[in-house]
């Protein structure tokens, strides 16, 4: 049989290499196209998927635990060179100190209305300072501050983040607040959790009051 005779056949007879697949090696479209899973199969696919999804969970709630770590132990030692501090500028160097080695913040402004620190530099009784304290009920975290508390720092680098934290008295009075900045969009967000922020600012609190009633 010629060529010629062989594909006029197969014209006639379309069906024929489908039905004699197999004998010839080939495999029709219906079946490349359907994959049969069985049951069994599928389950285990689906507990291999979700397995993935908690190791994958898993790792991210150790980040989070070893970040928290570092965070504790970081306030833990600002804690303790607090605790060292004698004086208002000892505070000071020691808050920028800590700041900048444990936190790598090397942005932070103070200002205290307190009057025991009038004769300080550090001393602002502007009203809307006193105001944004005022209306702090937890430590702010985003890109916004007023004009007042941006003129604290230098114009270069351009600040993108800032964290206010307001400090408190023992009658819950704010005397001060504390200002923390970092040219990272992403160093202080709208989502942040602000817990350790708060505990810190209890911290250092305690400290400043204590050397302004040594005053």
């Amino acid at each position: 049989m010629q060529s010629d005779e062989v594909l006029a056949f197969l014209d006639k007879h379309p069906d024929f290499l489908q039905h004699h697949a197999d004998r010839f090696g080939l495999r029709s479209p219906a079946t490349q196209d359907r994959v049969v899973v069985s049951l069994a199969d599928r389950q285990m696919l689906e507990l291999k998927d979700r397995n993935r999804q908690l190791e994958a969970h898993l790792h991210q709630l150790i980040l989070h635990g070893e970040a928290n770590d570092q965070i504790i132990h970081s306030a833990h030692r600002l804690s303790l060179v607090l605790q060292r501090c004698l004086n208002l500028q000892q505070v000071v160097d020691g808050l920028a100190s800590c700041f900048k080695q444990d936190f790598a913040l090397d942005r932070m402004a103070l200002r205290l209305w307190h009057p025991a620190a009038e004769s300080s530099p550090l001393y602002n009784a502007r009203h809307e300072v006193q105001a944004l304290a005022r209306n702090l009920s937890a430590p702010y975290c985003g890109p916004y501050v007023n004009d007042e508390v941006l003129s604290w720092f230098p114009s270069t680098p351009v600040l993108q983040s800032f964290s206010q934290i307001p400090l408190t008295d023992v009658s819950g009075a704010r005397f001060g607040l504390l200002v923390l900045a970092s040219d990272d969009a992403q160093r202080f967000t709208f989502d942040m959790h602000t817990h350790y922020l708060a505990q810190m600012g209890e911290i250092i609190s305690a400290a400043l009051l204590r050397v302004l009633g040594q005053a």
